[in-house]
């Protein structure tokens, strides 16, 4: 950990959010650094420390990076709760990127935005030109009528013999059969807002031209949990077809499920991830770099071990 430096920081309104700032150690670092959030309610180093390692491995190649809780998650503070959770999340990555900027002089950024963060991914890089990419693990899905015929046979063919199997019919003779609720209330104020597919579709299909006009590089990135093959960009249903999709990255990772539980699931997403990332913030000077540098990074981004918050 010699070649990087890790600072706990709070920032935003109120001094209200908090996360971990990580540089690289010397000369040479990138010119673009790197924001990372929350899956959901999880807290901001990501399922199995997968920010960790990712921010570990990106410090090893030159890149700083913020992981940081989104108000109201983790060790934020809910400072403002009058706004929806959308406009929230992008005043928060706004202010990261302000503290980013004013400290290391950084005024570009790559997202990762992993399940719902690839929304409030979405939305900041529609809001804010210093946004150049965005990588988006399991976010938006719209998979169609085979796809979804497919999914449902081979999950009810399995279901059966899953552990889960019992607890999860019980649950859905309550809910569908006997109109009884099951499971904890939302958080107030906090994931609690709904929109219909439609909504979604619309505002997706509409998000995504407008990054795509402005040239965001966009990487898309599905696991095997949402389905256990790909013929043509499946999860992007219709809008694979769509011009914005023409120059994203797409990648089906049948081997990573959507909390990358396996060791090997993991070192897939870093490498995908980490590749693509490092890429964004230099370019073709990317491939000048140390694999030296590299390999070492990766080999310390792994154990949670030295892995800080």
């Amino acid at each position: 950990m010699n070649d990087m430096t890790q600072s706990p920081v709070r920032f935003g309104q109120g001094e209200s959010l908090v996360g971990m700032l990580t540089t690289p150690a010397g000369q040479g670092a990138a010119a673009v650094g790197c924001l990372m959030l929350n899956m959901g309610a999880n807290h901001r180093v990501g399922p199995r420390r997968i920010n960790v390692k990712l921010a570990h491995l990106l410090a090893a190649r030159g890149v700083s990076s913020l992981r940081l809780d989104l108000g109201g998650v983790g060790d934020s503070d809910a400072a403002d709760a009058s706004s929806d959770l959308r406009t929230r999340a992008v005043q928060d990555l706004r202010a990261a990127m302000d503290l980013i900027e004013n400290r290391l002089g950084i005024r570009q950024f790559v997202i990762v935005g992993m399940c719902s963060g690839a929304e409030h991914a979405m939305s900041a890089g529609a809001a804010d030109t210093r946004v150049i990419g965005i990588s988006m693990f399991d976010g938006f899905a719209f998979p169609e009528r085979r796809t979804r015929w497919e999914r449902t046979v081979r999950r009810a063919l399995a279901a059966p013999v899953h552990p889960s199997f019992a607890g999860k019919a019980v649950r859905w003779l309550k809910r569908r059969v006997l109109r009884i609720q099951t499971g904890n209330k939302p958080l107030p104020g906090f994931f609690t807002e709904e929109s219909s597919p439609e909504a979604t579709a619309n505002w997706f299909a509409a998000t995504m031209k407008q990054l795509a006009e402005r040239k965001v590089a966009m990487q898309l990135l599905y696991s095997g949990s949402l389905h256990v093959c790909d013929y043509d960009r499946d999860q992007l249903g219709a809008f694979r077809h769509a011009p914005f999709a023409q120059s994203l990255q797409y990648e089906f990772m049948r081997e990573v499920d959507h909390t990358v539980c396996t060791e090997k699931g993991q070192q897939l997403f870093l490498q995908s991830v980490g590749d693509w990332v490092a890429e964004r913030c230099f370019g073709a000077s990317t491939e000048r770099r140390s694999a030296s540098r590299a390999a070492a990074g990766a080999g310390r981004a792994m154990p949670a071990t030295l892995a800080a918050p």
